[in-house]
């Protein structure tokens, strides 16, 4: 009687209860204790929003595009499909919209190394029609009876609910339920079955999200067109055994692992499709439960690097992070072997100490960073052929010892410079020479020797403003200028940029001379070397940017690469 009086005030007043997503119909009947749930959802709204994008518009005019479509045309795929579909008596676009085009979820564990028939898979589809699935089931199975495939489809139930039992001709068998909207087959009887408890003991999804739902949140992926959850907790025990008899080369990196993964809540590989593409890896930890030296790398907000800035707008490839090098060792040497950190402090003993002096290692270590950067610029005007890489580090010494550690940094520097030269002097008859040009306050230092480097190619370096600038021409070092320190996190940092159009007009105009310098090394012939660089820049024809992007929060991090292509995608 309340039901009905609810129902009867709900009806009079005009409201609805909302629907719940398809996506969460399907999660609330999926395992939660899964080690993976792949999710992917609204595939045929991002299909017709991709079909009517500005991309998709302008793709067909590209020299790529002409290519792409002209081996792989839509309509021929869709002829050589049909005649496959024809017998299932459903089309593409059926298949496409009222099928497969809402939610489909695939929960999977792996069976453990002691019971290899424990592996658990069950598949749930969440259509727009589900006539039209169970259409597409009741024909499958008619054509595997009439071709023998299908021996026996026996109908069975559970806690008064029916499933389906598919026997095949080989003995192998599969199951399959109906439950309201949601579709499940699984290979397993008992996953079936789970389905069933499930759907009876669970809440409604639009009464209660899924827990689930609620992880792809926290995860701050739920609405991505494609998810790959992963729950750590399954597969705990298979991460430790394979640390506990890795190879001594392997050994410290799988324990490092282990220690990291047993502080894992939840990860989740995603793709998401807006006017950009977005794939990533989102993690959330345990914070206090994560090795000290790395919960700053894994948990957080992200600060952009202050030498971004510095970058030039024209730059092909860039890259910028924030650490000072004493920690960024410390964090390597902590994955390293035995022989391999005896390598590592022995190189910085015999090659870094002598130069800045063993007793001031450590702090030289300390004052290197927190920011770093490097990146490819065109070449330099009437310089030649071959890009300008940059490279700058913040130098910030600290304490009473600053100005000798400082001091330490530059006499080693200049040292360096002083070994190579001598090294090639040595062995040739040209010679490397040395040239000073002061900067405002700064000398830029630069070695030359026309045959010794590239054609134009002239190294320098400088102390600016606090940074040690490095470059291939002298030219990128004088326009560097010491950028702003950034006052507070924004959340976002980016760590990595491939500019395509910059790369795109480098390989036009210097493609040919590339080749050439390239076939003079080894690297293959002209020819080819040419023919690559041309098909190199018709696909960047399609890009304008990729960056290598992290997001932080207090429990964990979220880095992704994400693709803005020359038109947007809707």
């Amino acid at each position: 009687m309340t039901r009905f009086v609810l129902a009867a005030v709900l009806a009079a007043s005009g409201s609805v209860a909302p629907a719940a997503p398809p996506r969460d119909e399907a999660l609330r009947l999926a395992p939660p204790d899964a080690a993976l749930v792949a999710v992917v959802q609204n595939a045929r709204d991002h299909l017709k929003a991709l079909t009517d994008s500005p991309f998709a518009r302008w793709f067909p005019t590209t020299a790529f595009g002409k290519e792409v479509l002209g081996q792989a045309n839509p309509k021929l795929i869709e002829l050589a499909v049909s005649p496959l579909l024809g017998p299932l008596e459903i089309t593409i676009p059926e298949l496409r919209d009222d099928v497969i085009g809402d939610a489909v979820v695939f929960a999977f564990t792996p069976a453990p190394e002691a019971d290899p028939k424990a592996e658990r898979a069950v598949i749930l589809v969440r259509p727009r029609k589900p006539e039209t699935l169970r259409r597409l089931v009741d024909r499958v199975n008619a054509l595997q009876t009439e071709g023998k495939e299908l021996v026996a489809l026996t109908r069975k139930e559970h806690r008064g609910a029916e499933y389906w039992e598919r026997r095949e001709a080989d003995g192998k068998t599969e199951f399959y339920a109906y439950r309201g909207p949601v579709f499940a087959f699984s290979g397993t009887e008992p996953d079936v079955r789970a389905v069933i408890d499930r759907d009876l003991d669970a809440p409604p999804a639009a009464a209660r999200a899924p827990e689930l739902t609620d992880r792809l949140g926290q995860l701050g992926v739920a609405d991505a067109l494609a998810v790959v959850l992963v729950n750590p907790r399954p597969l705990d025990a298979e991460v430790r055994a394979k640390a506990a008899v890795a190879p001594a080369d392997e050994k410290a990196f799988q324990e490092r692992f282990a220690e990291v993964w047993a502080a894992l809540d939840a990860a989740a590989v995603y793709l998401t499709l807006g006017a950009d593409a977005e794939l990533g890896l989102s993690l959330r930890f345990r914070p206090d439960a994560l090795p000290a030296d790395l919960r700053g790398w894994l948990t957080g907000p992200r600060q952009p690097s202050p030498l971004w800035a510095a970058v030039p707008d024209n730059a092909l490839a860039a890259t910028a992070a924030r650490g000072r090098a004493s920690a960024v060792l410390a964090v390597i040497r902590s994955v390293l072997p035995e022989d391999g950190r005896k390598s590592l402090d022995k190189a910085l003993a015999d090659v870094v100490g002598p130069a800045v002096g063993r007793e001031r290692l450590s702090r030289v270590l300390d004052a290197l960073g927190p920011d770093w950067a490097a990146w490819v610029e065109p070449p330099a005007a009437g310089g030649g052929f071959l890009p300008v890489a940059v490279g700058a580090v913040k130098v910030s010494p600290d304490g009473p010892d600053a100005a000798a550690t400082e001091k330490a940094i530059r006499r080693a520097v200049g040292f360096a410079a002083d070994a190579a030269r001598f090294a090639y002097n040595a062995a040739h008859v040209d010679q490397i020479e040395v040239a000073e040009e002061p900067d405002g306050d700064a000398t830029i230092t630069t070695l030359v020797g026309e045959k010794a480097f590239p054609p134009g190619v002239r190294p320098a370096f400088a102390f600016k403003g606090g940074y040690f600038v490095v470059a291939s021409h002298p030219d990128a070092v004088r326009r560097f200028r010491p950028p702003d320190p950034v006052r507070a996190a924004n959340g976002e940092a980016v760590l990595a940029r491939f500019a395509a159009g910059p790369v795109r007009d480098y390989l036009r105009t210097h493609g040919a001379e590339l080749a050439a310098f390239l076939a003079r090394h080894g690297q293959g012939t002209e020819k080819e070397l040419r023919e690559q660089v041309e098909t190199a820049a018709k696909v960047l024809e399609v890009a304008d940017r990729v960056e290598l992007v992290t997001t932080g929060t207090e429990a964990g991090v979220k880095p992704a690469l994400r693709a803005k292509l020359a038109k947007p995608l809707k």
